[in-house]
């Protein structure tokens, strides 16, 4: 098991609920902590180690946060759909949640902190792969979110001495994920036999991650990483997303046609396409964490377990 903490710790996990917050807690358990979840959704995991505390991220958290070691901060509003038909929703809980979760902590006597962010903070990089200190442009509100609560979280370590560690993801998938993101729709389709679309010839980069790997990732992160680095926690081993819809058409043995969609309006801007998103990782195989999941076995696991 990846990241084995040495000392048994009380660990809040905001978001412990949802998709990556959830293989996180789950981990925690497995290498014996005492987990406090506090989301707004009960998780679906049951443990004698687990506490669940029913609460949004915008309210003050403070006393709920007594008592505990560390917050892991995953809460968030997610994805850049959302993002687009909700932008000041999307800076208020990404944004002011993540300022009040800081707060609250510091205010509970605590400064150990993971926050998770997002490869959204890098837009079209400059530079590939991409480095933890390469350029940042976001381009969807998402992306803006994310790279400002990052910038309050170093102000924080500048200002009250916390060390809040920022992880940033690379195209997460795995079985549980909401069947909204490219792996599962690819996969529904499949399974369906209905033509998997892709967006002009298909030929955009990603670093697909799987979710094992990540949870695995952030608690290497926790015991080893530098007081407020940041690290991209990402597969390196690039695919299209042609390729992805090949994967997943033989693997499930599918009739699905495979259609090349343009871009417009009604379908998705060219200008808020990222061509190319691999991450340089020599940070964090420097602490001894790599992905051990590639795409093709990660899939067959999603077909297994979803």
């Amino acid at each position: 098991m990846g990241g084995g903490l040495l000392i048994k710790m009380k660990i809040m996990v905001t978001g412990g609920s949802g998709f990556i917050g959830g293989y996180v807690v789950k981990h925690l358990l497995e290498n014996d902590h005492h987990v406090k979840v506090l989301d707004i959704n009960e998780p679906k995991v049951k443990h004698k180690n687990l506490e669940f505390v029913k609460k949004s991220i915008l309210e003050n958290l403070s006393k709920d946060m007594q008592g505990c070691d560390s917050v892991f901060h995953f809460a968030a509003l997610l994805g850049v759909d959302n993002s687009d038909n909700k932008p000041l929703e999307t800076m208020k809980i990404n944004l002011q949640g993540s300022v009040n979760v800081f707060k609250s902590a510091i205010e509970a006597g605590i400064k150990k902190m993971v926050y998770s962010s997002s490869s959204e903070v890098y837009g079209e990089p400059r530079e590939l792969p991409i480095k933890e200190d390469s350029v940042k442009g976001p381009v969807s509100t998402y992306g803006v979110s994310k790279l400002a609560a990052e910038i309050y979280a170093k102000a924080y370590n500048q200002e009250s001495g916390t060390d809040i560690k920022i992880v940033r993801f690379f195209n997460v998938y795995g079985p549980g994920q909401e069947s909204n993101w490219v792996v599962p729709i690819f996969l529904n389709k499949a399974l369906k036999n209905e033509p998997i679309s892709v967006f002009g010839e298909g030929n955009q980069t990603r670093c697909f991650t799987y979710v094992e790997d990540i949870a695995e990732g952030v608690l290497t992160v926790f015991e080893k990483g530098k007081a407020g680095e940041a690290y991209n926690i990402g597969n390196n081993k690039p695919t299209t997303i042609l390729e992805l819809a090949q994967i997943v058409k033989e693997i499930t043995k599918s009739k699905s046609e495979i259609k090349k969609l343009g871009f417009g309006k009604e379908t998705r801007l060219k200008e808020r396409e990222i061509e190319y998103r691999v991450p340089d990782i020599s940070r964090m195989k420097s602490l001894g964490w790599q992905p051990k999941t590639m795409i093709r076995e990660g899939v067959k696991r999603m077909l297994e377990l979803n």
